[in-house]
């Protein structure tokens, strides 16, 4: 395709070191094999590695970069270099932005929602909620098509913005995976060795950026109201738990606590994913899809959640490895797990029609080209 498009991200992206930013760079990474991507962001990127997209950093490394119309006529001047058919745009951030971009252009231009913002921030307590919704409601009616990593946030966008269903399209969080991976076992003792831990156990995990609030959440449903349970179930189990910046109190509690581990950053995370047997998910806020549980579910891992952290995840693609129970629910979130340790794993391959990357990347020059005004 010779599509060019120029897609705004005013991040620090690379190197990814979150679920999020992760997300942010694959996106780009399998659109720039099917067209040629700008991706314009911020000055303090540091690319390690080749990408398919071009990078272009643009915006400040600091909170300037919120600013509407920041450093407009250098990205004017790459879309008018480059003859992009397209803006795209990350979150409502820079939707002022590429409105003046795309209406000088003549072209036109698109939103990925990765979450509701006003919701999630009004989950958070944050008090400048109202403020959001009003913009992400005004930038959700101005563009030409709005990408949402969910459904339901999708639904929530018509019913509460009044935004038009027919430019509302579902683009998932997704996985690298196109089909389900080869495991040897021989990860399972590779971690053991590393871990000193008992292989023969079955091995729940909870895996993510630990300094988030909604994952310490996670952690303490699962120290006080999940481990409890499953030992008096009389289970023999290891959760291992993995990511950057979990608090030193809560460090201290776990390694004081049998049957538990904190790994802190996983260096490989295939090998890691490939070990373990299920995914602990008691996440109950935060918004937007969960994206370690789909990349469980890529790795044709069981994964046992709470209705709030499977938000964005389709149970009839995901088949027996998803188990969800109703928020707070502790007793059935217990019962799942056990159930899950003792369900034979077998995602479906149509989990990988919908949630592989390469397939999210076709849909997303669908909407692009449908979105786009005839040129003559």
């Amino acid at each position: 395709m010779n599509l060019s498009i120029l897609s705004l991200a005013p991040y620090k992206v690379l190197p990814p070191k979150t679920g999020g930013h992760l997300g942010i760079v694959l996106i780009h990474e399998y659109l720039g094999r099917l067209c040629t991507d700008h991706l314009a962001c911020t000055v303090d990127n540091e690319p390690r590695q080749q990408y398919s997209f071009r990078l272009h950093p643009v915006f400040p490394a600091d909170p300037k970069r919120y600013i509407p119309y920041n450093n407009y006529h250098t990205l004017l001047e790459i879309g008018r270099k480059y003859n992009v058919s397209a803006i795209y745009c990350d979150h409502p951030y820079m939707s002022l932005t590429a409105m003046r971009l795309a209406h000088t252009l003549g072209i036109n231009w698109i939103m990925r929602s990765h979450n509701i913002e006003s919701e999630r921030f009004r989950t958070l307590g944050k008090p400048w909620w109202p403020i959001m919704r009003s913009f992400e409601r005004f930038a959700m009616k101005k563009a030409a098509g709005l990408l949402f990593v969910t459904e339901e946030d999708a639904s929530w966008a018509v019913q509460h913005y009044g935004i038009s269903r027919e430019k509302c399209h579902f683009i998932p969080y997704g996985t690298t995976l196109n089909e389900k991976p080869t495991v040897t076992g021989k990860e399972k003792q590779q971690v053991a060795a590393e871990l000193a831990l008992d292989a023969a156990k079955p091995w729940l995990y909870f895996l993510g950026a630990l300094d988030y609030a909604p994952n310490r959440d996670a952690i303490v449903y699962i120290l006080d109201e999940i481990m409890p349970r499953l030992n008096d179930r009389g289970l023999t189990y290891e959760i291992l738990l993995a990511g950057k910046g979990l608090d030193e109190q809560l460090q201290q509690r776990i390694s004081a606590t049998p049957n538990i581990t904190y790994s802190g950053f996983v260096n490989d995370l295939d090998i890691f994913l490939k070990a373990c047997d299920v995914m602990l998910n008691p996440v109950l806020t935060g918004g937007g899809i969960k994206t370690k549980a789909v990349e469980a579910l890529g790795y044709n891992k069981r994964v046992v959640s709470c209705v709030s952290g499977a938000t964005g995840l389709k149970p009839e693609v995901c088949g027996e490895n998803l188990r969800i129970s109703a928020d707070h629910n502790w007793d059935a979130f217990t019962n799942d797990v056990v159930t899950a340790i003792n369900t034979p794993t077998n995602v479906p391959a149509s989990f990988y029609e919908i949630y592989y990357f390469g397939n999210i990347a076709k849909k997303i020059l669908s909407v692009i080209e449908s979105t786009s005004p005839k040129r003559h």
